[in-house]
């Protein structure tokens, strides 16, 4: 073996298997309602079958997977995620989708279920989306009740960890807005006549006066 050939091998021919009723099978694929990508891929590999007369074992995988994902039980399962989405958890999405535009992770999901009212996420991204811990407390932050309504009196916790700044500490102030956005919900202050945002647990209900 020469130099050149030792620097660069000859590449292997992939193995080929034979597709049992591929031409059927491929035809009913095509008369189905496919996606775009679906379709132009679908008929790649159809191409290469009347080519070759043969696929490899992964695009057969993948034709198999396809064939499955346009069955009409998938479809109907699809058809029946999509009804129950925008009348019961599109909300939810949203609530998470605005707080990982905020992020790096799941940023083109969470665009696409922010700006597109007619987008439908799959079961599984809408899972991935919703169900993680961090999912969880925006959920917690933008559903359940304010602790400090607005019209309330708070106390600024004595706190360096959660409140960096030493003259609000120990501050009274009057909630004059909430926000239920994030992982952690938070409020507008007046405190010492300058308004201040906060995050809730930055914050602790202002003691009574005793009589």
């Amino acid at each position: 073996m020469n130099h050149w050939h030792q620097m660069y091998p000859k590449r292997q021919r992939s193995e080929r298997v034979e597709v049992p009723n591929g031409e059927a099978r491929f035809a009913a694929l095509m008369a189905k309602d496919l996606k775009e990508g679906d379709r132009n891929f679908a008929e790649s590999m159809e191409a290469q079958l009347k080519d070759q007369g043969k696929l490899s074992p992964k695009q057969v995988e993948c034709l198999d997977r396809m064939e499955q994902r346009y069955s009409p039980a998938s479809v109907l399962k699809r058809q029946q995620w999509e009804m129950s989405y925008k009348a019961e958890h599109r909300s939810t999405a949203l609530i998470c989708a605005n707080y990982y535009i905020t992020t790096t992770y799941f940023r083109d999901l969470a665009l696409k279920v922010g700006s597109d009212e007619n987008f439908v996420p799959t079961e599984k991204q809408f899972n991935a989306l919703t169900k993680n811990k961090y999912a969880q407390k925006a959920i917690k932050a933008a559903t359940e009740p304010p602790a400090f309504p607005v019209g309330s009196l708070c106390k600024v916790r004595a706190n360096f960890n959660l409140v960096s700044n030493p003259k609000l500490h120990d501050q009274m102030g009057l909630v004059v807005a909430n926000h239920a956005k994030g992982l952690y919900a938070s409020s507008t202050i007046l405190v010492n006549g300058e308004n201040v945002k906060l995050e809730d647990r930055c914050l602790k209900a202002a003691q009574k006066k005793k009589k």
